[in-house]
């Protein structure tokens, strides 16, 4: 073979034509479409506002947002102890307590305080039950359910909410706050 016939071959091999290769058209057919059209999966989308810091300059109008009470360091540093707060409804050792001395922690504080009113109303249903063991039992059980919730959202690193009796615990131990 020639020199120029080896020019005149195409990247697969064949000899180059006039006719144009369709799969070398359907592949500037779709790599034009993809430029017009971004994947979904790249396109950025905005946080939800759960995680979204009341100082973060990212939040936008487009939707009213409560402003975050913690800071990010905060629900990082607080979270061992925001779960361990749940457990002790759990396991039936007031373990809540230790963040509600300490104090030091907004986040671990908040949930302290949630789980606290969970061990509360456990321990009350409880002692109920020595009334009518068949009522308050089956209460005293499902205590444990808000205290699965709180444990998930502590570890998610968001406030204890309505399901883990959050509302309740900060009207409780309202008198207990941060130091500063």
């Amino acid at each position: 073979m020639s020199d120029d016939a080896v020019k005149d071959r195409g990247r697969r091999g064949k000899p180059t034509t006039g006719a144009e290769d369709p799969t070398d058209a359907a592949m500037r057919r779709l790599q034009a479409e993809l430029e017009e059209r971004p994947l979904r999966h790249t396109q950025l989308r905005p946080l939800p506002s759960s995680t979204l810091d009341a100082q973060s300059p990212e939040s936008t109008d487009e939707e009213p947002r409560r402003p975050r009470r913690f800071r990010y360091f905060d629900r990082e540093k607080g979270a061992a102890l925001a779960v361990l707060s749940y457990c002790s409804v759990l396991f039936g050792v007031p373990f809540f307590i230790v963040p509600l001395v300490l104090r030091n922690n907004p986040f671990s504080l908040h949930h302290a305080k949630a789980a606290g009113a969970i061990y509360l109303l456990c321990y009350a249903f409880v002692l109920l039950a020595t009334l009518n063991c068949a009522l308050f039992l089956p209460l005293a059980l499902l205590a444990y359910i808000p205290a699965l919730i709180g444990i998930y959202r502590a570890s998610a690193g968001v406030e204890a909410g309505q399901a883990a009796l959050g509302p309740l615990g900060e009207r409780l131990f309202r008198f207990i706050e941060v130091k500063k």
